[in-house]
């Protein structure tokens, strides 16, 4: 496996190469089918959204990829927001501002999500993605829990937001746990925070902030649409 440290950088081409891979390996996410109806259309539009967010985690965040570059994990610090001129530092933001239509629907959705959800010591991934190719064969597994044995003597607590509920069967299986949700209505599209729990931690989540117990239940069990709560 090869790791990319803070501080230390991708090429432009290996960026472009893993953002081509992104655009394929998101073309049914929750988040781009509600963005961009047209799956061509949408490969393409989530290849320059995706290379714009590579764009600005490289030499900020760490880089975990597949020994074949089949792969690609990306932890990032949950509080560090991103600002619109470190977007403006990659070319690709002319592509979505010609297609802006689809980058305010794309953000639009995104826009429930809070960082606050998360410790200040905690990183999270962001994103993580397998060829089409080659899913199937445990390779984000090996990406993320071989990533968590780097990470984890650093000090570092982990946690990840999904949208996609077969998705959360698959953090939950890795040992992350559900601890909050945030629903956008208009794209009917359902956040879910998770942390990763620690079992050496007796139970408590690793990435949580402090809560009352009773107030992370109500989040927890409160996991139905709007409409269906009637």
């Amino acid at each position: 496996m090869r790791i990319v440290k803070p501080g230390e950088k991708l090429t432009h081409k290996e960026l472009r190469y893993f953002a081509k891979m992104a655009g394929q390996a998101y073309v049914n996410d929750p988040v781009h089918t509600y963005a961009t109806k047209d799956p061509a259309a949408r490969e393409k539009f989530v290849s320059h959204f995706m290379m714009e967010r590579l764009h600005t985690s490289n030499g900020e965040d760490w880089f975990f990829i597949d020994d074949e570059n089949r792969g690609l994990c990306v932890w990032r610090k949950a509080r560090n927001e991103y600002g619109f001129f470190d977007f403006m530092l990659c070319a690709d933001w002319v592509y979505l501002f010609a297609f802006l239509p689809r980058t305010v629907r794309t953000l639009a959705a995104y826009s429930p999500l809070d960082v606050k959800m998360f410790d200040e010591d905690t990183w999270i991934i962001s994103p993580v993605f397998v060829a089409p190719e080659h899913q199937g064969q445990g390779i984000a597994t090996e990406l993320i829990k071989k990533s968590m044995e780097t990470l984890a003597p650093l000090g570092y607590r982990f946690g990840l937001e999904a949208q996609d509920e077969r998705n959360v069967r698959f953090y939950e299986r890795l040992g992350f746990r559900t601890v909050q949700e945030a629903y956008y209505q208009r794209g009917d599209i359902r956040h879910y925070y998770m942390v990763y729990q620690d079992e050496s931690q007796n139970g408590e989540g690793h990435g949580l902030p402090h809560r009352d117990p009773g107030d992370q239940v109500r989040h927890i069990q409160d996991r139905r649409r709007p409409d269906a709560m009637k």
